[in-house]
């Protein structure tokens, strides 16, 4: 079976099982680099205490945000799950911003997408499957977050091999969804959905949309990850 045929098979099914997932928007691209360094690519309702936080004045704009004490963000994300413990990334964030873009809410990221993930790989508390996310939510590069659900769901599904290699996955998913005219955020909504639910430290295939579609011993490597 193709990547492109494995990779239509489980949209195909996930679609099935959760629809079409909804995709988070905001008002400017350092908006939605903000939302999805706090809460990740979640699409509405938001609680309110996310939306009071996005619509703070200290996350305006990159500038507001580097101006403002990491004290003060602290204080402004209380209430955001985890928010507090990046209220110092995110000011380290936004002065990269301002280094890379200018005072600009809307950048056209036109170096490319290997100029950005090293940049950004190069900033404490950012890892490769965040930076990834990022790029591809904001940015909205040809790039797959492969998060740990993710690599799960893909290595005991036998479409990756281990060890896994960063240019064999990111080519076997991008590739794979494009030839397969899959939209690459949507496909990275649903099988994170589906790895919160069913494949977590240890499978729970009973129920899983993607069960069909596991290899007939059942999921290889059930302790990867």
């Amino acid at each position: 079976m193709t990547e492109l045929t494995r990779l239509a098979n489980a949209d195909a099914h996930l679609r099935a099982a959760y629809g079409s997932p909804e995709l988070p928007e905001s008002s400017s691209g350092w908006q939605r680099f903000v939302r999805t360094l706090l809460i990740g690519p979640v699409a509405d309702p938001i609680s309110e205490a996310v939306r009071e936080a996005l619509e703070s004045s200290a996350l305006a704009c990159p500038q507001a945000t580097s101006q403002t004490s990491t004290a003060d963000l602290v204080e402004l994300l209380a209430k955001v799950p985890r928010g507090s413990q990046k209220a110092s990334l995110l000011r380290t964030t936004a002065n990269w911003w301002l280094t890379t873009f200018g005072d600009t809410d809307e950048p056209d990221w036109s170096h490319g997408l290997d100029y950005y993930r090293e940049s950004l790989r190069k900033i404490r508390g950012l890892g490769p499957a965040t930076v990834d996310e990022l790029l591809l939510f904001v940015a909205r590069l040809d790039v797959f977050s492969l998060d740990r659900g993710t690599l799960r769901v893909a290595i005991r599904h036998g479409w990756l091999d281990l060890p896994v290699e960063d240019d064999e996955s990111q080519a076997f998913f991008v590739r794979g969804l494009r030839d397969a005219a899959i939209d690459l955020r949507e496909f990275s909504r649903l099988i994170t959905r589906v790895a919160e639910a069913h494949c977590g430290r240890e499978p729970r295939c009973d129920g899983c949309p993607l069960q069909p579609l596991l290899p007939p011993n059942g999921p290889l490597n059930p302790d990867s990850c």
